[in-house]
C-alpha cells in the first residue's frame, strides 16, 4: 500500500485573516465559488491542495483540534508577520532546539502552528 497526502481543507468563519495568516507562511490563494453561495482559496505546495472553505458556523477551537507543522526559511520575520494578524497568538517565541529554530502559533481560528528552520 503506498499513501500519500493530497489535500488539507480548513473551515473557517474568519476567512479574510486565515488568508492573510497562510499567505505570509507563502501560500498563494486562488478564489473559487462553490454551488451553496461560498467561497473556497485553494492554493497548492508541494503537489498537497491547501484550502479555505468560508463557512460563518465554523466555531473557532479551543484546544487546538488541528496541529500543522512547516518548515520555513526566515523564521523570525515570518513570526514577526504573523503575529500582526487578528486572531494569531504566539505560544512559543523562535527558540533554538537541538533540530534547529522553532516558533509556535495559534492561527486565527486556534489552530496550533509549528514553524522551524533548520
Amino acid at each position: 500500500m503506498s499513501l500519500s497526502l493530497t489535500s488539507i481543507t480548513i473551515n473557517t468563519a474568519q476567512l479574510q485573516n486565515m488568508l492573510n495568516f497562510y499567505s505570509h507562511l507563502g501560500f498563494k490563494f486562488q478564489q473559487t465559488k462553490v454551488d451553496k453561495g461560498s467561497e473556497v482559496h485553494r492554493a497548492v505546495h508541494d503537489g498537497v491542495e491547501f484550502s479555505l472553505y468560508s463557512l460563518p458556523a465554523a466555531q473557532k477551537s479551543q484546544i487546538p483540534s488541528l496541529q500543522l507543522g512547516f518548515q520555513i526559511t526566515g523564521l523570525e520575520a515570518a513570526v514577526s508577520n504573523l503575529v500582526k494578524v487578528p486572531g494569531a497568538l504566539l505560544i512559543l517565541d523562535p527558540t533554538e532546539m537541538p533540530d534547529g529554530m522553532k516558533a509556535i502559533l495559534l492561527d486565527p481560528d486556534g489552530h496550533s502552528i509549528e514553524l522551524c528552520q533548520k
